[in-house]
């Protein structure tokens, strides 16, 4: 792994000591543009409104205790400086503090490199509740007397990588976005220096939304020109197993999004809930997004109606015999031949049954995967909960009533998967049934 090449773009030191040339930070900064990446300085805490302008940064390195400039001579030696009231010290603590806060606010890479005990930094930021954990460590923290070459200094960022897996997916990703970004831009300025009105006077007649359309023009002809991704598979494969609650976060976050803000105009996927129902809006996006002939905008929605799965809804395993002799249905139904024969004898039968029914009727979880029947649709992990069920039939109801009841928003390609299924149930040929007597042994 090339970590020079990884955080290629511009570095950001902040040290009240950058500017003494006999600092190890000064050192430090000659090490990171020794491999091209160029650092801009600073000798103070900078304030919280620079940070949207710091998060295009490749990385950002803070020293831990800083001096007040008005009080240190810059001309004396470290052993001679001026020393700084503990009240100050902790004012200045106070400052460092709300920067990381809000620095980590945005996804960028923070190194600390101190002269203190890295150990005693962890356990103060661990106290101040910033992401410092073993499974969340967002803040790489080192000596700067361990940082005595470049090798040193980027193996050493090598290596906190893999322990942060997400940090070096976002940095490869990043230099293969850059990539595209600037080849679009340019390709498109090359077919017409006009080509942004001419993309807009398109738009901006098919949608009351031009602007989120432009934008996602701009997303689609971005992602059409990636070439290849290129990730370390043993980083990738580095990090812990997932809890139960973890695993379905980030499956919703993969398929999924909540509204914090409503859109103006109705969209393919949009979530509704009223009361205990959902209902999951299929129609198609260039069908909701024009203006009635009246100038109002009130589409019909086409709903799908759906209500939640509980786990126990699912089934992960067929009924099976065990080498111990039971029939299992799952994992709290299960009976001996002993318990089974004397529910035969105590005319208890349909208990038993009841369980052969259920299992008939559930869905079946197989090679990731819910089995659906056909008139339904099932989706995992949206909305909070386990799965929701929908049934096909279709109910056409207006946008105006149900806007306020929206909550979400089902992304592709899963919508576009219930788009399918429902086409191809509405439009299924109904056939004369297959006499049972064909199959059935009645003897």
């Amino acid at each position: 792994m090339n970590i020079a090449e990884l955080f290629k773009g511009i570095a950001v030191i902040i040290d009240d000591e950058i500017k003494d040339e006999t600092s190890k930070i000064y050192h430090i900064k000659q090490m990171i543009e020794k491999r091209n990446i160029p650092v801009l300085e600073f000798d103070d805490i900078p304030s919280v409104d620079l940070i949207p302008s710091l998060e295009h940064s490749s990385f950002i390195v803070l020293d831990w205790e800083y001096s007040d400039n008005t009080e240190k001579d810059m001309q004396k030696s470290v052993d001679e400086r001026i020393s700084i009231p503990a009240t100050l010290q902790g004012e200045k603590t106070k400052i460092l503090l709300e920067f990381i806060r809000k620095i980590l606010k945005h996804f960028i890479p923070v190194f600390i490199f101190t002269s203190h005990n890295p150990a005693t930094i962890r356990d103060e930021l661990l106290e101040k509740n910033l992401p410092i954990s073993d499974k969340n460590n967002r803040i790489f923290i080192k000596s700067k007397n361990e940082l005595s070459s470049d090798d040193i200094l980027f193996k050493s960022i090598e290596d906190w990588l893999k322990q942060v897996p997400p940090v070096y997916v976002l940095k490869s990703w990043e230099r293969v976005i850059i990539n595209a970004k600037n080849q679009l831009f340019i390709e498109m300025n090359n077919y017409s220096p006009s080509w942004t009105k001419i993309i807009w006077d398109c738009l901006k007649n098919d949608s009351i939304e031009a602007k989120n359309e432009f934008g996602k023009f701009i997303t689609r002809n971005l992602v059409n020109r990636i070439s290849t991704y290129e990730f370390d598979e043993t980083i990738l494969d580095s990090g812990e197993y997932a809890s139960k609650e973890e695993l379905a976060a980030v499956i919703e976050g993969e398929r999924y999004i909540s509204y914090d803000t409503q859109p103006d105009q109705a969209y393919t996927g949009d979530l509704f809930k009223e009361n205990s129902k959902y209902f999951l809006n299929i129609r198609a996006q260039c069908d909701l997004s024009r203006m009635e002939p009246n100038g109002t905008y009130n589409p019909d929605l086409y709903f799908i109606e759906g209500r939640r799965l509980d786990s126990k809804d699912i089934l992960t395993k067929e009924i099976y015999f065990t080498t111990e002799k039971e029939l299992v249905f799952d994992s709290k139904k299960r009976f001996s031949l002993d318990e089974i024969k004397d529910m035969c004898e105590e005319d208890q039968i349909d208990n038993l049954n009841k369980n052969f029914r259920r299992s008939r009727n559930a869905l079946f979880f197989k090679n990731g995967e819910i089995l659906e029947k056909k008139p339904e649709v099932v989706i995992a992990c949206i909305a909070g909960e386990t799965a929701i069920k929908f049934n096909l039939r279709i109910k056409v109801e207006k946008f105006e009533k149900f806007k306020d009841k929206r909550i979400g928003k089902l992304l592709p390609p899963y919508i576009t998967r219930i788009q399918q299924k429902c086409s191809q149930y509405i439009v299924r040929e109904g056939v004369m049934p297959v006499p049972i007597e064909l199959f059935a042994d009645f003897e």
